[in-house]
């Protein structure tokens, strides 16, 4: 009897825990990764259900290109004003646009001629938003094609879960460049044959005015335009400037945020809101516009010439590696002919490679597991002969990573949102900034389908704390994962008040599964699953993979 007991109680309490964590994925996926919430996106207001108004969406890139376009199916017009001239031009929106746009500096986005990923999840969300998605990309020679970027931890490759999907078919992705993404998005979204209530202004949004006949809401944005100053009456203000977080400043100058008295205990003041930390991380790019015949006479093996990844290579977190900075590498063809080069790490011990040599001599000096392949080199040996002309080179020093929660702010107004990279950032190795923006933008929808519900044409005085909230519920986990593992960065600055020692069992149980994943097929589905956009935050935690990991973690 006792020894029935013995053998069931583990196997009783292996069962109940592999039940819960089923039942507790489903939510997730309902209520955080939402994927239930992807076909919504098709549907929109009647007109006469429209939002009176103009939406003002301040700021121009991904984030402020999205956003209009759900405002489009909500408010009567849409107004998107960027701050840089040429966004407004034929060039940011041209067919060609990932070699147009290569002419101009995005001054403001840092990721502009640096390395950019689109994973499925944000492809999942624009080919419902746009059903001529597959199209407008054929004519920019955008390829659509399965997600993977050949990832390897030190040279020993993560497995891959083909078996997982239907027809052994890894799920597709955009596979083009931020310039040529950003065009696609605005060729699309500021067609007005399509979106005919969608506008678009040159300016700096400077200011925001109260309604004065109503200051829990804001009635206009201040506008500096090449003719004069002036005033845009708005029914919804969206925050999309980015890192510059205009709106933070803008709430700040006129007093929201204060806080009431007493304060509630879930409630922070305005200039609490933001938090950050910096990592030092530090990005080298290079991106090569290629002939066709150059192009196809790179040195590469024939099973990668159908491709469009080269490799994507993590280093194994030694202790070594830790003192040194974690470094990364990364080599992808983009758009048409595009190749990007690009490494990056933490701290300053490592040099910042300024030109192909410096990364072909930066690649040599990995710590590897598994030797980086001969063909590697001999292909910065070729592009250094077209790098004088048909390259262009970034070298970043990334801003730190910040997130204003503007889900514990009180007393904002309650027609003001933000969306994207003005919230939050998040370390751009983990490739998750423009599904972000799609989390972001699903929620915006969510919200207003909710607002239609409770107060028709226009917006509840609860609309902007309803959004955060829902902003909050979908991307607050984004921001706790890169914390956590940044913090793994011997040169990482926290959090005032925070110590590097937190989450140090959720590092060392990444790295453990990272491990795992170059021999075992649960494993690197789980890690592959986070880099398409899809995973939960407890896919790791199943109860046979964490059994998995901490009898490793035991034997060794």
């Amino acid at each position: 009897m006792t020894l029935t007991l013995l053998l069931l109680g583990p196997i009783t309490l292996y069962f109940t825990a592999l039940a819960a964590w089923h039942i507790f994925r489903r939510i997730l996926l309902a209520n955080v990764v939402c994927i239930n919430d992807f076909p919504l996106l098709r549907n929109g207001r009647q007109a006469q259900d429209k939002v009176r108004g103009t939406a003002v969406v301040c700021g121009g890139s991904i984030a402020g290109l999205l956003t209009a376009r759900i405002c489009h199916e909500h408010f009567e017009r849409v107004l998107v004003i960027e701050a840089e001239e040429w966004a407004a031009s034929e060039d940011a929106r041209a067919v060609d646009g990932w070699k147009a746009n290569m002419k101009h500096q995005r001054t403001r986005i840092m990721q502009f001629n640096s390395l950019h990923g689109n994973q499925p999840y944000i492809y999942a969300g624009l080919q419902v938003l746009f059903p001529n998605l597959a199209e407008e990309c054929a004519r920019s020679d955008i390829r659509i094609a399965s997600h993977n970027p050949l990832f390897s931890l030190s040279g020993a490759s993560w497995k891959l879960p083909f078996t997982s999907y239907k027809d052994g078919i890894l799920p597709r992705t955009l596979l083009c460049a931020r310039p040529g993404t950003e065009a696609l998005l605005r060729r699309l979204i500021l067609d007005k044959t399509i979106y005919p209530n969608i506008e678009y202004l040159a300016g700096t949004v400077t200011d925001v005015v109260p309604d004065p006949a109503n200051a829990s809401r804001l009635g206009k944005v201040v506008v500096r335009t090449r003719s004069g100053i002036q005033e845009v009456s708005a029914a919804l203000v969206a925050d999309c400037t980015g890192i510059t977080r205009a709106g933070l400043k803008w709430l700040t100058r006129h007093g929201y945020g204060a806080p009431s008295e007493p304060l509630p205990k879930d409630k922070l003041p305005l200039d609490q809101i933001k938090i950050s930390f910096d990592q030092k991380l530090r990005y080298s790019t290079i991106i090569f516009n290629l002939s066709q015949e150059f192009h196809d006479s790179l040195p590469l093996p024939d099973d990668l010439k159908p491709l469009r990844s080269i490799i994507s290579f993590l280093e194994d977190p030694t202790e070594e590696v830790l003192k040194r900075g974690r470094a990364f590498l990364c080599v992808m063809r983009f758009d048409a002919n595009m190749l990007v080069a690009f490494v990056g790490h933490y701290g300053t011990v490592r040099p910042q490679p300024r030109n192909a040599a410096e990364m072909k001599e930066y690649v040599r000096d990995l710590h590897v597991t598994i030797p980086i392949p001969e063909w590697i080199f001999e292909l910065f040996d070729k592009l250094q002969e077209v790098e004088d002309t048909d390259a262009t080179h970034s070298l970043v020093s990334v801003p730190p990573t910040t997130y204003v929660r503007y889900h514990l702010a009180t007393n904002l107004p309650t027609n003001f949102i933000a969306l994207g990279d003005s919230v939050m950032t998040v370390n751009p190795l983990f490739g998750e900034g423009s599904s972000k923006v799609m989390r972001c933008v699903m929620a915006l929808h969510k919200t207003l389908f909710r607002a239609k519900d409770t107060s028709g044409t226009s917006l509840p005085e609860s609309f902007s704390e309803d959004f955060f909230k829902e902003e909050h519920r979908r991307t607050d986990w984004l921001w706790e994962n890169t914390r956590t593992m940044d913090y793994g960065a011997l040169t990482t600055e926290p959090i005032a008040g925070d110590s590097l020692s937190r989450g140090a069992f959720a590092r060392w149980y990444a790295t453990q599964l990272q491990r795992l994943a170059v021999t075992d097929n649960h494993a690197g589905k789980v890690m592959y699953q986070s880099v398409v956009g899809f995973a939960t935050p407890i896919d790791a935690l199943h109860p046979h993979l964490l059994a998995k990991i901490l009898w490793a973690g035991l034997r060794a």
